[in-house]
């Protein structure tokens, strides 16, 4: 994918290793305190462990009233406040951080169906087959009709956004590896700056108010409805935020090592993977929904992780482009091979190219997973100086556990503790395939069959780098939180990650800027959703 990005003259970004009662009210929330792609987040607000408070806080040094409430200033939570703002709503947005965008400074792009700028370029999408296509991938386990409402409106949200100047290059694509043309890409390609200062602007232009550096805490019920929430300010004490409507947009759980293995992770795989996802972004909107009475989603919340090389570092500029543990590298599949604790081949390396968030879940049932290339193929990922570099000093003792080189196979499957004659006899099987140009085990596409043939060969142990968990928190398309028994929460919504329902465990990246499509119209309907509260 980085190298797909320089055709397209982008530059190469620098390269890192890097509760209680009141008047009648309860609190519910946690008491414990606690880096893209297509997709992007909002940003954060809450603590890490659920619990339903059995007091006010007694520290409670101011008292703000407003309309609603966005928790968190990221892609969904800016759009959430633009739109509350432009209904008449008084609008108040809190952020952990120090600054806005969360995980969205990364976005590329956004998806829609039939734009503007889709007819000027002569791109004509049939929605049912993006219906179609995404139900039969998901297996039927999704709500149709929250892809029919996301489809119906994405062409009037690029129209908004550029109305509340958010600029966009122009070109509308398949992102590469995707099956349709929905990808509008941002100018400068990226959220940082297209999309993020104009969006704030626009919802300060309008009134909306935003704090920095406040963690929201706990939420405020009011006979079963939400009537607010308590904050914790820069100070660490305690505001009181009295609220008709609450708006959680916290980016999911990504940096919430916990919340990772509840979702499904095995806690050692955890322990040593990348996070790319923001460090704030700890679960926060999903612990106070799951103590508000919300239904858990988050074992069925879809995966965005890739598979990365821990020698290799990990990109953390945006755009996030590097061709080495970007979606589309050495460790990601193609012309690699893969192998398994048993040294046994398992599943086809190129499946990134169709979803590149498959390249991680399929590997997530391996106690390890190791990924193997010759010289050729590595030259390929290091055309450009900058990742040659980092490649060169990847080789030092202390990164032997992560990579290694030899001019024979039986040396690699040695010094990683793999049964040496059944990996040979793997690779000897595998390069017999790619001579042949069909791949008789997986039906890995002939342009991927490369045979590793020129030494010296490299082995790499696999572990993920991780964007974002899609989803956590049950909502419906109108962006209302629901409870054990599918009932709106009333005076609760969630955007973005934090309630987005549209997958199911892996994040079908195959629809270009669907997520950051969700993210600004899962914003937008909260938004609408919490100013028809408010007026009923």
């Amino acid at each position: 994918m980085g190298n797909a990005k320089k055709e397209r003259g982008m530059t190469r970004r620098e390269f890192l290793k890097a509760s209680g009662a009141v008047a009648g009210g309860v609190a519910v929330g946690s008491t414990a305190p606690g880096l893209l792609t297509g997709c992007a987040t909002g940003a954060t607000g809450g603590r890490d462990e659920t619990k339903t408070a059995a007091s006010v806080p007694k520290d409670i040094v101011e008292t703000v009233d407003t309309d609603i409430v966005v928790v968190g200033a990221g892609i969904s939570g800016l759009a959430c406040a633009v739109q509350a703002a432009q209904n008449g709503n008084r609008v108040l947005v809190l952020e952990k951080g120090d600054f806005v965008g969360g995980n969205g400074i990364g976005t590329e792009g956004i998806f829609a169906v039939n734009s503007a700028i889709q007819q000027r370029l002569g791109i004509h999408i049939n929605s049912v087959d993006i219906v179609a296509k995404e139900l039969e991938e998901a297996q039927y386990r999704v709500d149709g009709s929250l892809w029919i409402d996301l489809i119906n409106k994405s062409a009037d949200n690029i129209a908004w956004l550029q109305e509340n100047g958010v600029q966009f290059s122009g070109v509308v694509d398949n992102y590469h590896t995707g099956l349709f043309q929905t990808m509008h890409w941002f100018r400068d390609s990226s959220a940082a700056a297209a999309y993020i200062p104009p969006m704030q602007a626009a919802a300060e232009n309008r009134g909306a108010r935003f704090r920095m550096n406040t963690q929201a805490d706990m939420l405020i019920k009011n006979n079963g409805t939400i009537s607010g929430l308590y904050a914790l300010n820069s100070d660490g004490k305690h505001i009181k935020i009295d609220a008709r409507a609450v708006v959680l947009a916290t980016g999911g759980i990504g940096a919430n090592k916990d919340l990772l293995v509840k979702e499904g992770w095995e806690k050692s795989k955890v322990e040593e993977m990348m996070i790319q996802s923001v460090a704030t972004v700890k679960g926060d909107g999903y612990n106070m929904a799951m103590a508000a009475g919300a239904k858990d989603h988050l074992t069925n919340g879809a995966d965005l992780f890739f598979n990365a090389i821990r020698a290799f570092g990990f990109d953390s500029v945006p755009p996030y482009d590097s061709p080495l543990n970007a979606s589309l590298g050495p460790a990601s599949g193609g012309p690699v091979l893969w192998v398994n604790q048993d040294a046994d081949r398992f599943n086809n390396e190129g499946i990134a190219w169709y979803n590149m968030s498959a390249q991680a879940t399929a590997c997530k049932g391996n106690r390890e997973t190791y990924t193997v290339f010759d010289q050729a193929v590595l030259n390929t990922y290091t055309t450009d100086p900058v990742d040659a570099e980092i490649v060169s000093k990847a080789f030092t003792a202390a990164n032997e556990d992560s990579i290694f080189r030899a001019n024979d196979f039986e040396s690699l499957a040695r010094h990683f503790g793999l049964d040496v004659q059944n990996f040979v006899q793997t690779v000897n099987r595998y390069n017999d395939l790619c001579k042949s140009g069909r791949d008789l085990d997986f039906g890995k596409s002939p342009q991927f069959l490369k045979a590793l043939t020129t030494p010296p060969y490299y082995m790499a142990k696999l572990i993920n780098l991780l964007v974002v968990i899609v989803g956590a928190i049950t909502t419906n398309k109108r962006a209302e939180v629901l409870d054990g028994e599918l009932k709106p929460i009333p005076g609760l919504y969630a955007a973005g990650v934090d309630g987005a329902m549209l997958w199911r465990n892996v994040y079908m990246q195959n629809m270009p800027g669907s997520c950051m499509g969700n993210n600004v119209n899962s914003g937008r309907n909260a938004a609408r959703s919490a100013a028809a509260f408010i007026k009923g």
